[in-house]
């Protein structure tokens, strides 16, 4: 067991050692770290920290990306194995719709003349798409935004397709943050989670209107 642990630590050196040897995005003395918005990060952020040699995953991770990815839920301890699957140039990946798919968290639907054959995953054993659904699996008990999302979908579609559908929202706010530039907040997520649903439940309307009909959401009481 003692020599496990040596390989591991003498393993975590290494890498530590190539991680700062790339130029950095940003120089945290100029434009310190923004504020850790989890309070339960906080008290792990100990953990990121090598008492050895005094590396510290966050401010490395914020080093490379230019933004703090450690505040996405579930990504913390996984975002220096991203930079070596993904790497920081999103230009790659002209969208994040593009990403997503790279990734292997889209569906992928057989269809003909107009009509769904099968719905399903695309079959795919890219490692950095593995990263992103062991991060939504982390959120189970999250009390998150996203770990809301994670439970709420498990009820909808199953433990499954709600792992995956929260590994693509995890995705698609990992390459927002990298390509723009821009730091994590939850409640701007939440707020277009919002006007996303207004918007598909407006077009549900639209299309029953237009078929003569009204749709009109269920009481729950009626429905108990």
């Amino acid at each position: 067991m003692a020599k496990y642990q040596e390989s591991i630590a003498a393993c975590e050196e290494e890498i530590e050692k190539l991680v700062v040897a790339f130029e950095p995005r940003v120089d945290p003395v100029e434009h310190p770290l923004p504020p850790d918005r989890k309070e339960k990060q906080r008290k792990r952020k100990k953990k990121s920290i090598n008492p050895k040699t005094g590396f510290d995953t966050r401010t490395e991770a914020y080093k490379l990306f230019g933004v703090d990815v450690t505040q996405i839920p579930g990504l913390m301890l996984m975002v220096l194995t991203l930079f070596s699957e993904i790497g920081r140039d999103m230009s790659r990946w002209p969208t994040a719709a593009h990403f997503a798919s790279w990734l292997g968290l889209c569906p992928d639907n057989d269809i003909s003349g107009g009509r769904v054959l099968w719905k399903g995953m695309r079959g795919t054993r890219n490692r950095a798409g593995q990263l992103f659904r062991m991060a939504a699996f982390a959120l189970h008990h999250d009390p998150t935004p996203l770990g809301d999302y994670l439970r709420r979908m498990k009820s909808k579609i199953g433990p499954a397709a709600a792992n995956t559908a929260t590994a693509h929202k995890i995705a698609i706010i990992f390459y927002t943050m990298v390509k723009n530039q821009v730091e994590y907040d939850a409640s701007i997520w939440a707020q277009r989670d919002a006007a996303r649903e207004k918007k598909f439940e407006a077009k549900l309307k639209r299309q029953a209107h237009d078929i003569g009909y009204k749709l009109v959401k269920i009481d729950e009481n009626m429905a108990a």
